[in-house]
């Protein structure tokens, strides 16, 4: 027995595979209808093995001959154009926040939690580098979890909190690479602007020191490294956006760092602008939300995070915000 989630927000159930059939039949249900089965998960009725097959007409096979697996299957991978838009992502968002603020909020506050208390313990002498490095290394895991239980929330199912900790029992190795590879690589094509800013600076201050006249150093001295760094922005920019999606998808699809890191890449590349559009709209809202005392974050920042993960069923696969 199965129960439904209308499109009227509503229940309706239980019913029978053969209830739903007809419904099906009647254009009163379809693929993107969530279901729950007995196991108390909700699914897109597209996603459930056993009743996929009642969106399709019946295949007649002749006999003796074996029909092929590969035709009642729907692929579990979207590779292909999507339309992103960015004022349903943050309207489903905040919708979402409004009814589940309780369930939402918890999973946010023991992540930030975490992150100030690192923060904080980095900044005491002698323990404060070990700290920042474990840091580091348990921030992709962390984060990770954050995405995966929002994600777990938007698809109707109920995660308990300690669900926030999944990325360190499932993949902490692959949650750290994903996490540590594109933070590597956005840096790469700003460093060498940095690096040469601080021999311009560290030159002049010499200089100074040398004429026994300590001053800021030249503006003409930083031009070559401000400039660099204004190259390398972009690049550093367009890798930041095009991985945006890595992390939860090591989770989702339970696969390497490589190969999130690709598929976002591809994914996002379709339509980089709107990704770009959403990361700057979503940088803007946390940036309000840090001028109300740090407290406005408990709202902007959770809805940031569940407005990327209503973007991820966009991009990876296919799904719209409604």
């Amino acid at each position: 027995m199965y129960r439904i989630l209308g499109s009227d927000g509503k229940e309706y159930g239980p019913v029978s595979i053969e209830q739903l059939s007809r419904w099906i039949r009647e254009r009163r249900v379809n693929g993107d209808t969530r279901v729950q089965g007995e196991d108390g998960v909700w699914s897109l009725l597209r996603e459930v093995p056993e009743l996929v097959v009642l969106l399709q007409p019946p295949i007649v096979v002749p006999p003796l001959i074996r029909a092929p697996t590969e035709a009642n299957s729907i692929p579990s991978d979207f590779d292909g154009d999507y339309d992103l838009d960015i004022g349903a992502c943050l309207g489903s968002a905040w919708n979402f926040f409004r009814l589940q603020s309780s369930s939402v909020i918890a999973p946010m506050m023991v992540y930030m939690a975490i992150v100030i208390g690192f923060g904080i313990l980095g900044a005491v002498p002698y323990v404060g580098p070990a700290v920042s490095l474990v840091s580091m290394v348990v921030g992709g895991a962390l984060l990770g979890g954050l995405y995966f239980i929002y994600l777990r929330m938007i698809r109707g199912e109920n995660p308990p909190l300690q669900s926030l900790f999944d990325g360190f029992r499932k993949a902490f190795g692959q949650l750290f690479m994903g996490q540590f590879v594109p933070s590597i690589a956005v840096i790469l094509p700003v460093l060498p602007g940095f690096i040469v800013l601080f021999l311009s600076v560290g030159w002049g201050m010499l200089e100074g020191l040398k004429s026994q006249s300590f001053h800021w150093p030249a503006f003409a001295l930083m031009v070559p490294g401000l400039g660099l760094l204004l190259l390398g922005v972009p690049f550093t920019l367009y890798l930041t956006v095009n991985w945006m999606f890595t992390l939860p998808l090591i989770l989702d699809h339970e696969i390497d760092f490589w190969t999130a890191m690709k598929r976002s890449w591809r994914q996002v590349s379709r339509n980089w602008w709107s990704c770009l559009a959403l990361s700057v709209v979503i940088a803007i809202l946390n940036f309000f939300g840090m001028l109300c005392c740090l407290v406005g974050l408990l709202v902007t920042f959770p809805i940031s995070v569940l407005a990327t993960v209503y973007a991820y069923e966009t991009v990876i696969h296919g799904r719209k915000a409604s």
